[in-house]
């Protein structure tokens, strides 16, 4: 079943200009509900009521307040709004919370909207048209330029059907928010209801929440459960993205709920402490923004403070768009696509606004123009060349689905999809197919490089050693770096052929082990030792005492000897001579074929050797398989018989 248009108007304007009075005159309903409120006639707190209009539609409004030392509550109520309700008095025309509320409803990207000219029963006709004059003028270049101005009286009720029918219109044209999103709600409200337990109201930015879903409550992190879901006051078992909801919450107190707090699903989205964005500097802006200039950042209901790092430029000018980095100790609630106002300490104006393109990045030191050029992606790209940057820019952990969604903001169908795309277009690696982990395709080939540079080091200084191994391969890796991703990396480059992965060693394909002129000849005294003692073999040890060199020196040597299958080395250190086992494992298996059997006498016999070195040669035959033991016997194993 097709769910109705879900609209959301705000109202906007300067203090005293009849905002509330008017949605009280549209709707019926009075937003002021604050006892300081009535007594001062001005609004502190956001407002809310609803509007019923023609076809069954229902719009949702968001009375925020006008005066200027609530502009933070004027924003948390204009960033969760489709449209916008301007209001201008007649009698006093453009004021400095006019201006400053078109900005902030600008720089949220608010699209569209209708003015009303309020308290046009107490101006003439002469008057009405200087202020509707002053209003087009103000208006001009903006999201409003062309917007209807209707002048309107919450007293007398003269110009409200038009302005009906106006909002109608607005209503037609505002698309409609995407319900198959991640959920998000900012929390603009949160008070204890007796008999129900705490509940949380705010504007559904994104997704869906129904009755009994888990919740999680950011940035801090608590978990509770909907108990109920409320939309226009009235019980539902779901609310969509652009509805104003309320929730009702066990297993949480009010206590640990903060306006400003966003109710997300468990694990679909993380807050963060850093979001890279592109700004608008306002044109009435005194100064230009500057590299760490600390400012207030307002995104949906929350406020925090920033440190400004800028990576387009020096500074940027009123008027100017500029890439930044915003810093904050707190954390915070972010994702791509999401509209921000930034505001100074001293005085409090607005500086400017934007719109957040990473919502967790890294913290950018120097190659400044490499990352504003990945931005500029990411702010006017397509999904498909959005994910490019973002597998560049998360190379280190790479992209899951899920992952993909809260950075494109897009269904997990729509990003698996994307993600699929990339792998086929030799973008991207499924580097763990388990968890689905995409890694960029130019990160694994910087990975190849640098193993195969480590390998080719490693080779270098130890020209006698057949491979290093891999668990000190790893740790030549920096930390960071998954295990699973040198693996993978590793994996795919003996795929290609250009390394071999032996059990315990790892080295390039094109390496063979050499030996130095002064490692010739001592390979050549060595083997000169082993020849002579025959079966009564040297030890490591031993050679030290025969060649004068040190164990450091003959050891690698020794080694190469017997990879290079010259030197045959038992498990407790013995030397023999390759030729001298040949012979001798030929004879074993003559005797095996005539007699059947045989003993450690029988090596004896064979070798002239003593039992030391006996029965290493036994053992050494049963772990080539020569022989194998029955009893206190060998016979002839799998590789013992005559061929």
């Amino acid at each position: 079943m097709a769910q109705p248009k879900r609209i959301v108007l705000g109202t906007a304007g300067h203090i005293d200009h009849g905002k509330t009075s008017l949605v009280r005159a549209l709707t019926g309903i009075d937003t002021d509900r604050l006892k300081e409120e009535k007594l001062r006639g001005i609004t502190i707190e956001l407002g809310f009521a609803t509007l019923d209009l023609p076809g069954g539609r229902r719009m949702s409004i968001v009375d925020v307040p006008g005066h200027e030392k609530f502009v933070r509550t004027m924003v948390a109520g204009a960033s969760g709004i489709d449209t916008v309700l301007f209001v201008v008095a007649a009698d006093e025309g453009v004021m400095p919370q006019t201006r400053e509320h078109l900005e902030i409803c600008s720089l949220l990207g608010v699209a569209s909207g209708v003015v009303a000219l309020t308290k046009a029963d107490m101006v003439d006709e002469e008057y009405l048209e200087l202020a509707r004059e002053d209003v087009a003028s103000l208006v001009k270049g903006t999201f409003l330029e062309g917007a209807p101005i209707v002048p309107v009286s919450s007293v007398t009720g003269q110009g409200l059907d038009q302005l009906r029918e106006r909002l109608c219109e607005l209503a037609d044209a505002v698309p409609q928010r995407d319900a198959k999103g991640l959920f998000r709600l900012p929390v603009d409200r949160v008070f204890p209801m007796k008999g129900f337990g705490t509940v949380v109201t705010g504007t559904l930015l994104s997704g869906a929440v129904k009755r009994d879903d888990e919740v999680e409550i950011l940035p801090g992190g608590v978990r509770a459960k909907v108990r109920g879901v409320q939309v226009h006051g009235e019980a539902v078992e779901k609310a969509y993205a652009g509805n104003r909801t309320a929730l009702n919450f066990s297993g949480v107190s009010v206590e640990e709920i903060n306006r400003g707090d966003t109710v997300v699903h468990p694990g679909e989205i993380e807050p963060t402490y850093m979001a890279d964005a592109r700004i608008t500097v306002l044109g009435t802006a005194r100064k230009p923004l500057k590299e760490r200039d600390r400012l207030r950042l307002h995104i949906a209901a929350r406020e925090v403070p920033v440190v400004v790092a800028l990576l387009s430029s020096e500074n940027i000018e009123g008027g100017e768009e500029g890439y930044v980095q915003l810093r904050s100790r707190e954390k915070f609630v972010a994702c791509p696509g999401d509209r921000f106002v930034l505001r100074g300490y001293s005085p409090a104006r607005t500086v400017g606004g934007g719109v957040v393109l990473d919502h967790h990045p890294a913290r950018h030191k120097g190659q400044k123009k490499e990352v504003a050029a990945l931005l500029e992606v990411l702010d006017k790209g397509a999904p498909g060349e959005r994910l490019k940057v973002f597998l560049d820019l998360r190379k280190h952990v790479g992209l899951t689905p899920e992952d993909a969604v809260s950075a494109l903001m897009v269904t997990l169908e729509q990003a698996r999809n994307l993600l699929q795309l990339s792998v086929r277009d030799g973008h991207a690696f499924v580097s763990d197919r388990k968890a689905q982990r995409h890694v960029s395709s130019g990160y694994i080939a910087e990975l190849s490089a640098f193993a195969l540079e480590i390998l080719a080091d490693y080779h270098r200084q130890n020209p006698l050693k057949k491979g290093i191994g891999a668990e000190e391969l790893r740790s030549k890796f920096p930390a960071y770096i998954d295990d699973k991703l040198v693996a993978f990396t590793l994996e795919r480059l003996a795929g290609e052929g250009k390394i071999i992965l032996d059990a315990e060693k790892v080295r390039r394909s094109d390496f063979t082990l050499t030996l130095s002129l002064e490692d010739e000849g001592t390979q050549k005294r060595i083997r000169e030792l082993v020849r002579e003692k025959g079966f009564e073999a040297h030890t490591l040890e031993t050679l030290v005492a025969g060649t004068g060199e040190s164990a450091a020196a003959l050891k690698p040597v020794v080694n190469y000897l017997v990879a290079e299958g010259r030197l045959v080395r038992t498990k407790e250190g013995f030397l023999f001579d390759a030729a001298l086992m040949e012979g001798f494992v030929e004879k074993v298996k003559d005797l095996l074929a005539g007699k059947g059997e045989m003993g450690v006498s029988d090596v004896k016999d064979l070798t002239g050797a003593s039992r030391k070195y006996a029965i290493p040669l036994l053992e050494y035959l049963d772990t080539n398989k020569i022989t194998m033991r029955r009893g206190e016997s060998r016979v002839a194993g799998v590789k013992g018989k005559k061929s």
